[in-house]
């Protein structure tokens, strides 16, 4: 998944080191990063020593995010910089795609801890302007006292199973914008657990009931600002789909042979399908013969 990037470590210990000219830089508006086409199609994170002529103001300026290893990623807010010398603003799905993994990894989390910071300039007590604490990731309001924390969505995914067949869906296009084969997912609301969730979004989403939920891992998914549970859950009686179709085009229960392979393994929807299918990643990877990202 995105972000296994081992044997690489994230390091997202606070606080504001010196910037450096070999040191990433990212640089976002209008939810779009500027980033380098390369040759072959993928995009680089630039450093300050890209940019000779804007290095040292923007360096007095950025906001460090967090390490790689002993690499450090900072984030500002404005730059001469823009779409040549191949370079591109590029929507957060190219980090879905962009190799190598950790600095796709690298890229998500930045545009998450972007958005929180952007709709946090101003304190939604007293509406006095924010600024950034000086002893932790948070923002902090220096008229009323009001601390705010990035923000981190809980929500569920599930593989609903009976048998040898799993539930898939396909969401509505003004919905999500995903178009492959989706599990059931919903994000948790107040006063709930995680299981109670489960049971909420399966019944509201295709009208079945669910026993014995098993959990199986976890993923930050800074797509959405979210953190997905994921869970295995069993049929539970009558299989018959009941579609909620505000959001979801079509779903039904597929067999194992009937689940399309997934060709990069970055979601923890696609891991929980192809254990399903194969009954481990292992086995996943030995049949089809693709590798783990690295």
């Amino acid at each position: 998944m995105i972000q296994d990037i081992g044997p690489h470590r994230f390091d997202l210990t606070y606080g504001q080191p010196e910037a450096q000219d070999e040191d990433f830089m990212l640089y976002m508006k209008s939810n779009q990063t500027l980033l380098k086409k390369t040759e072959d199609g993928n995009y680089e994170i630039p450093r300050f020593g890209d940019f000779p002529n804007e290095k040292a103001r923007l360096k007095m300026k950025a906001y460090y995010l967090f390490s790689i290893d002993n690499m450090k990623y900072y984030y500002v807010k404005e730059m001469i910089q823009g779409e040549e010398n191949g370079y591109e603003f590029c929507k957060t799905t190219v980090f879905r795609t962009m190799t190598p993994l950790y600095q796709a990894f690298a890229g998500i989390t930045a545009t998450q801890i972007h958005r929180w910071k952007e709709s946090r300039q101003f304190c939604g007590r007293c509406g006095h302007p924010t600024e950034d604490s000086k002893k932790e990731r948070a923002l902090v309001c220096p008229h009323c006292g009001q601390v705010e924390y990035p923000k981190i969505s809980p929500a569920i995914i599930v593989g609903i199973t009976n048998g040898d067949k799993i539930v898939m869906s396909r969401y509505r296009v003004s919905s999500n914008p995903y178009r492959g084969y989706a599990l059931i997912a919903g994000f948790v609301e107040i006063g709930e657990s995680f299981e109670d969730t489960v049971r909420r979004e399966v019944m509201e989403e295709v009208g079945l009931k669910v026993k014995n939920i098993r959990y199986y891992k976890s993923q930050p998914w800074a797509f959405s600002d979210t953190e997905m549970i994921g869970f295995f859950a069993e049929l539970d009686g009558d299989d018959t789909i009941k579609l909620e179709e505000d959001e979801l085009s079509e779903a039904g229960w597929y067999t194992r042979e009937e689940i399309p392979d997934e060709t990069i393994m970055n979601s923890i929807g696609s891991e929980l399908k192809m254990v399903f299918k194969y009954g481990s990643l292992e086995n996943f990877y030995a049949a089809t013969g693709l590798k783990p990202a690295e």
